[in-house]
């Protein structure tokens, strides 16, 4: 069944039983996570950085920027997080899902390839990221809480 809310709750660990219509924030991690919407029970991960989330809260709801695709999964639910509404989108063709991961490829390899003398550089710790393993073992730590 899909959901139409969501209720955040700010978390010092993200559970291992995840709860569905909850999306649990965990800011010491800059992690967001929560199943999927659609109730497939898909974990989804939103990472808080320059290259992956924002959160925004007002005190009462939060938002999540962008969207959240889970186009990997049967499922391919597609929506937004807006003020602890969950808004769908319509389903994306196979075309326009590679045409977004393709683009989202350009946009890392842009933001891995500024110039460091910039106002804003890549943290250290996100340079990892640009290698496969680098982002495998950045998700698995982030699994088992290390930095």
């Amino acid at each position: 069944m899909k959901l139409h809310q969501i209720t955040p709750e700010f978390v010092d660990e993200i559970p291992r039983d995840l709860k569905p219509g909850r999306l649990y924030i965990c800011c010491r991690y800059r992690a967001v996570k929560h199943l999927c919407a659609c109730g497939c029970g898909i974990a989804i991960n939103t990472p808080l950085h320059p290259t992956g989330w924002t959160l925004t809260c007002d005190g009462v709801s939060v938002s999540l920027s962008p969207s959240i695709g889970n186009w990997a999964e049967e499922c391919q639910s597609h929506y937004w997080i807006l003020n602890n509404n969950i808004h769908w989108a319509l389903k994306w063709s196979k075309r326009k899902i590679l045409k977004a991961r393709k683009d989202r490829d350009l946009e890392l390899d842009q933001y891995f390839n500024t110039n460091p003398k910039t106002d804003h550089p890549a943290p250290k710790w996100l340079s990892t990221l640009k290698s496969a393993r680098g982002r495998f073992t950045h998700a698995f730590n982030r699994v088992l809480h290390r930095k």
